[in-house]
């Protein structure tokens, strides 16, 4: 059994994930215009099962202005349609290279208004997974809108340490299951 001492007041307050952190969705790139080199598109095939993002991307040349659809390093991003819709990863990109990101890609912006570390603690729990699929328009291809997500609901701890760690103490277990399999 293990047992966390804090000296925290339990503090903890209900929000809406979208006032902690709003889902943003992605830009309508033209497949017919993807290249061999340019920008990496991250799309939802980029979006691996293990949390990380990688696969075979597609490029598209850099356009200006392109603000609304840049991702940045460690955004959490969602697949929010097709069979694998909610699956989440975070973008590491340690070279500083620019990623696009293409529609139905969910990108939770970090607006610091919480740990953004809680937030993908907050992605992968099974409260959320309860409330996606309480959500989720069943048919051809599951699909969940940005506004669906944003209005779900979570009781969070008020400080920021906090949230930080219950996070590192996730990622912690979440990495020695990893080396245990």
């Amino acid at each position: 059994m293990l047992f966390i001492r804090t000296s925290f007041k339990n503090t903890w307050e209900q929000r809406k994930l979208g006032d902690l952190t709003p889902l943003r969705g992605g830009f309508a790139f033209k497949s017919t215009e993807f290249k061999a080199t340019g920008v990496p598109v991250i799309r939802i095939s980029n979006i691996l099962s293990d949390g990380s993002i990688g696969g075979d991307f597609a490029y598209y040349l850099e356009q200006n202005n392109d603000e609304n659809y840049v991702l940045p390093n460690n955004a959490l991003v969602i697949a929010m349609s097709g069979a694998t819709t909610g699956k989440a990863a975070v973008l590491k990109n340690t070279g500083n290279i620019k990623f696009y990101q293409n529609q139905r890609v969910g990108y939770f912006q970090n607006n610091l208004k919480c740990d953004y570390s809680f937030i993908s603690t907050l992605v992968k729990s099974s409260i959320f997974l309860k409330q996606l699929e309480s959500v989720l328009v069943a048919g051809a291809q599951p699909n969940i809108s940005s506004k669906e997500i944003d209005s779900f609901i979570f009781k969070i701890p008020v400080s920021t340490d906090e949230q930080r760690k219950i996070s590192k103490l996730f990622n912690m277990i979440d990495n020695t299951i990893t080396l245990h399999q």
